[in-house]
């Protein structure tokens, strides 16, 4: 009982911080709103059992990412990219039920998930090796290539956004406006 009152909790919070990411547009409350969502999604993995995850949503997400934005927030100039208007809020509105459908569906394969295992042999699994080898054994080996391919969308992720940074800061340097 305990542990469904503290993912209610998260849960609420991720809600809120999400909603707080979509609607604010000062640039600095939405890095704030979206690093509270992260930590609250980690609290989420840390309830749920999953504390490898949960360590890495802090270490990759709430630190390295939350960083990565305040550096993007710092070398834009903002009172020129305000100007363009470039927060969109409807398009965010428009997408929450495509989000609503996405957490249905979430909820549909957890349950699938549990379902088919009804002699709870993962669980089983899980608590005579333990969390992180189990994510490991099966990530290094069943989904090597998945993993491998996903490390290059994210380089090509980054230099992408390193170019778009650049080009803009080009656009900004000749604006005379």
């Amino acid at each position: 009982m305990f542990k469904i009152i503290v993912f209610l909790i998260f849960s609420a919070w991720a809600v809120i911080s999400s909603l707080g990411v979509v609607l604010f547009s000062n640039p600095v409350y939405v890095i704030l709103w979206l690093l509270s969502a992260l930590i609250s999604i980690a609290g989420i993995f840390f309830v749920a059992g999953a504390e490898l995850v949960g360590a890495l949503q802090l270490i990759i997400y709430a630190v390295a990412i939350a960083v990565f934005y305040i550096f993007v927030l710092t070398a834009v100039p903002w009172e020129k990219a305000l100007k363009k208007d470039s927060h969109y809020r409807v398009e965010g509105v428009m997408a929450f039920p495509f989000i609503i459908l996405l957490y249905i569906e979430m909820f549909i394969v957890f349950t699938l998930g549990v379902i088919a295992s009804p002699k709870k042999q993962l669980k089983l699994f899980i608590e005579r090796i333990g969390n992180a080898e189990v994510v490991g054994s099966i990530l290094f080996s069943k989904y090597f290539i998945a993993f491998e391919i996903v490390s290059l969308v994210l380089l090509m992720g980054m230099i992408g956004a390193v170019l778009i940074g650049r080009k803009e800061s080009q656009t900004y340097d000749g604006d005379t406006s």
